[in-house]
């Protein structure tokens, strides 16, 4: 069963004499002094839950106007006081397209500005993640206010409403849209009487029948059936809000519900009931208009006007013709009849009075032709010529009886039909009604099993989120204390390596031990630089050990004997180096020793001397001097090949060339010392490994002193990386 408001506040575009009360504080309306576009809010008219109708003020022509809001509260909410959100992902789509047919309403709306009894639309917006409509801000009544309390209109003022909504409809109709809930509630009538229908409602009705998240508009008494089902809707529909409306204000109560109405039809005909002053004809064309059925009734308003301009009930003695014809907006024609002129020497008869029975039989014949669409003849005997000559005498009173018996037996036989008409409906529309709640039953139990489904998944989902956090906060919390545990692990490292107190050499041995065992580290200057500590860290992860950078006593312990050969290979050759270098100490301070004890040369030739052009100048003796030449190294694993030109001044057996402008930043080679023993040479290059500032390395090679003008040497330079070097030095004269 369709689900319909019966209690929702209307969003109308009135100023009653109620406004003046004070209204209830809105959290979700837009707040008095907000601005829309150019148009500032002064108070709320209405809210329903399709929207909120504003009061504003248009701050460009300085004119109040109303507006209405797109809100429907089952499918969104205002944030920041201001825009309009879907509620969730799952109704964004609906509310997006709700929020294109209100558009459409207004846009429609505007394009009839000079249809009577219909409300004028200035402009429509959309902004706010919204969509607003801007409205004429009409004052008076609604007649929903005026019918309160049982109160019922004139015939005058039937007539003052009803013809002017016909024209203002039968252009909306032509726009191929519709109202869709025409009630009291929705017309406003000036102070003069005057209608102007508001508060259209086909965008919400279109929603109410999308989504399951609105419930439908229909209002009991004025909707239409197929507004409770699936049925096509059209003119028709707005036609019969119309007559429930009209019907409401000539008897004082709404006619029963439509959807009653399908089960068991206790609906009064006005037609029966005759309310005084009336004509017959307007009260037949409602009657019309409240058609259970959607077929029955007129298909438009073009076609419904002739039924509710007839001035009078149909005659006794006319022909009355009703029928559908391929028109849907067929009309109905009523020919008065045409009397012969009675002859002067035939007192006419006098006319047969008509009860209100009689008219009441007739306009029940008019309901049944129109919903049954057939045709119905009644044509009255043509009264006796005036050339004719009648030998007998006329019986006025039998005449009368025999046209009441022949009207009686008609009348009977047409209210037979009509109730199995009747009753067939009934059982047609009882039997709809039942497929449709049968339907809507299983589409609930559908939507009971997919929502159910949905929960589950999401939970499901909700579940695996929470396990998916847990994990991962977990394995923080893990990775935390662990990270922590090293860090107290390597500090503790750290400390454990500062007690053992390494000197230089020791720091060294650990370096030779490191490259010796595969974990080069490209120096042997006792430095621990990062290298060095990733080579101790890489180390002791391949030896099981807790992986720290320093060493503890144990793992110290352990280096060295591992590496215990390659240690003492290096101790020897720094031995040898030592020797060497304090061997060159001692020439050298012997020859400082003999050249302070050698008296100078003589200043002037003895007779006798050499003969011109014969050298005196014996060869120098000892390596001292300057010596320039050049040192050459191939690549290394970390480095590429290089030549240095060395100019180096050996005093003592020793010398050093120095990089000009060299310092603790320099990067690269620094400088390349000799030390002279004998026929050994010691050749030292200090440079910084892999560009490291503030770390120095040494690595070292031989060469060879011819004991003349020469020194030359070629071979791998240790600690370097791998290179392969050459020295060739040559005595300056």
């Amino acid at each position: 069963m369709a689900r319909y408001e019966a209690s929702a506040i209307p969003m109308t575009e009135v100023t009653s004499q109620d406004q003046g009360q004070a209204s209830e504080v809105d959290f979700v309306a837009l707040r008095p002094g907000q601005t829309i576009g150019r148009y500032e809010i002064v108070s709320i008219l209405g809210q329903g839950g399709f929207g909120i109708t504003y009061r504003a003020r248009d701050a460009q022509l300085n004119r109040e106007v109303a507006i209405k809001e797109y809100l429907p509260s089952a499918l969104a909410v205002r944030q920041d006081g201001v825009t309009v959100l879907p509620r969730s992902t799952k109704v964004s789509e609906d509310f997006t397209w709700g929020r294109e047919r209100f558009v459409a309403e207004g846009r429609t709306l505007a394009s009839l500005q000079r249809a009577p009894a219909i409300v004028r639309v200035f402009d429509f917006l959309e902004t706010n993640g919204t969509a607003y409509i801007i409205m004429e801000l009409l004052a008076g009544d609604t007649l929903e206010n005026r019918l309160k309390g049982g109160n019922k209109l004139t015939p005058a003022e039937i007539d003052r409403i009803l013809w002017p909504l016909l024209d203002g409809l039968e252009q909306v109709h032509a726009t191929g849209f519709l109202h869709r809930d025409i009630k009291p509630a929705n017309i406003l009538l000036d102070a003069e009487g005057n209608p102007t229908l508001i508060d259209f409602g086909a965008s919400r009705a279109a929603m109410a029948g999308k989504t399951t998240a609105m419930t439908a508009i229909f209002t009991p008494g004025y909707a239409a059936a197929e507004q409770f089902t699936s049925a096509k809707q059209g003119p028709w529909t707005d036609i019969y809000g119309i007559s429930a409306t009209l019907y409401h204000a000539i008897t004082g109560t709404p006619p029963p519900s439509a959807f009653d109405r399908m089960l068991d039809d206790e609906y009064v005909p006005l037609a029966k009931l005759m309310p005084a002053g009336f004509v017959p004809g307007l009260l037949v064309g409602i009657d019309t208009g409240l058609t259970v059925r959607a077929t029955d009734r007129p298909q438009s308003i073009a076609g419904w006007r002739p039924i509710l301009g007839q001035a009078g009930a149909p005659d006794a003695q006319a022909t009355v013709a009703l029928g559908r014809s391929a028109d849907p907006a067929a009309t109905i024609m009523v020919r008065p009849p045409t009397a012969a002129k009675a002859a002067t020497d035939t007192p006419p008869a006098a006319p047969a009075k008509r009860g209100i029975g009689l008219w009441i039989g007739l306009a029940a014949v008019v309901l049944v032709a129109l919903a049954g669409g057939g045709y119905y003849f009644a044509t009255a005997k043509p009264l006796a010529s005036t050339s004719t000559q009648v030998a007998a005498t006329p019986n006025p009173e039998a005449d009368k009886a025999a046209r009441d018996q022949d009207e009686l037996v008609r009348l009977r036989a047409e209210q037979a039909a009509r109730e199995t008409a009747a009753a067939e409906g009934a059982a047609k529309l009882k039997a709809e009604a039942e497929a449709k709640q049968k339907a809507d039953a299983e589409a609930a139990t559908r939507r009971q099993i997919e929502e159910e489904t949905r929960r589950k998944i999401e939970a499901e989902f909700v579940e695996k989120q929470r396990i998916e956090a847990e994990t991962k906060q977990k394995a923080e919390a893990e990775a935390a204390t662990k990270r922590q545990a090293e860090e107290g692990d390597r500090k503790a490292a750290e400390a454990a390596e500062a007690a053992l107190r390494h000197v230089l050499i020791d720091r060294q041995h650990i370096q030779v031990a490191l490259t010796a065992l595969g974990f080069n580290t490209y120096g042997t200057d006792g430095v621990f630089g990062p290298h060095t500590r990733e080579m101790i860290a890489a180390w002791q992860a391949s030896r099981k050990y807790p992986v720290s950078g320093f060493l503890a006593g144990p793992q110290h312990q352990a280096l060295m004997k591992e590496a215990a050969p390659a240690i003492s290979k290096f101790d020897e050759e720094q031995k040898k180096l030592e020797e060497a270098k304090k061997k060159a100490d001692e020439e050298k301070a012997k020859a400082e020793a003999v050249t302070k004890a050698t008296p100078p040369p003589a200043t002037a030739a003895s007779p006798g001397a050499t003969a011109p052009g014969v050298a005196s100048a014996a060869p120098k003796a000892g390596p001292d001097g300057l010596w320039k030449g050049v040192y050459r190294c191939s690549a290394a694993r970390n480095g590429n090949e290089f030549a240095i030109n060395l100019q180096i001044a050996v005093s003592g057996g020793a010398g050093a060339w120095v990089r000009p402008g060299a310092n603790n930043s320099t990067m690269g080679n620094r400088s390349i010392s000799i030390a002279i023993n004998g026929t050994s040479v010691s050749v030292v290059r200090n440079f910084t490994p892999n560009n490291t500032p503030g770390v120095v390395n040494s690595a070292t090679m031989s060469a060879r002193y011819d004991g003349n003008n020469a020194i030359t040497g070629s071979g791998p330079e240790h600690s370097s990386g791998g290179r392969t070097c050459d020295i060739s030095l040559t005595r300056a004269p």
